[in-house]
């Protein structure tokens, strides 16, 4: 049984293709991205957890997410993990179709379509003065 705070997530649940554009940066040049994002729940329900399976351009990239809600912040938060070593900390939004993901130095604005099986939106990083679009994402649903 999936907590009811929880249940709004289960729209990522199962396998999704995701494909991008990755606008060039000051620490590598543009190119596309193709990944494997998997969602499952951590028994009890009270966790979300997505694995990512990514290439960006030829090189490799594997991650961990865990998705949950903080009773103390009544906020939803993520914690990321990648196979590079970094960690970063995420607050999560999820308003009926509209996705939002809030970091430090990333951040992610997206939306569902009707049938919500396309997840369409935009990745920002943030620069010394502004926000700049960094990966235009799209995930379908593999089934």
């Amino acid at each position: 049984m999936i907590p009811h705070r929880m249940k709004r997530f289960e729209v990522f649940v199962g396998t999704w293709n995701t494909t991008g554009e990755v606008h060039a940066t000051e620490q590598s040049p543009a190119t596309t991205l193709v990944a494997t994002d998997t969602y499952r729940w951590l028994p009890g329900g009270h966790f979300l957890i997505h694995e990512v399976d990514a290439r960006f351009g030829s090189q490799p990239s594997r991650s961990l997410e865990i998705v949950g809600f903080d009773t103390a912040r009544r906020k939803y938060l993520s914690r990321s993990y990648d196979d590079r070593g970094a960690e970063e900390k995420f607050e999560i939004i999820l308003r009926g179709r509209r996705y939002h993901i809030l970091g430090q130095t990333v951040r992610f604005a997206g939306q569902f379509n009707a049938e919500k099986d396309v997840l369409q939106g935009v990745w920002e990083l943030r620069s010394t003065s502004s926000w700049k679009p960094w990966i235009k994402i799209k995930l379908a649903r593999a089934g």
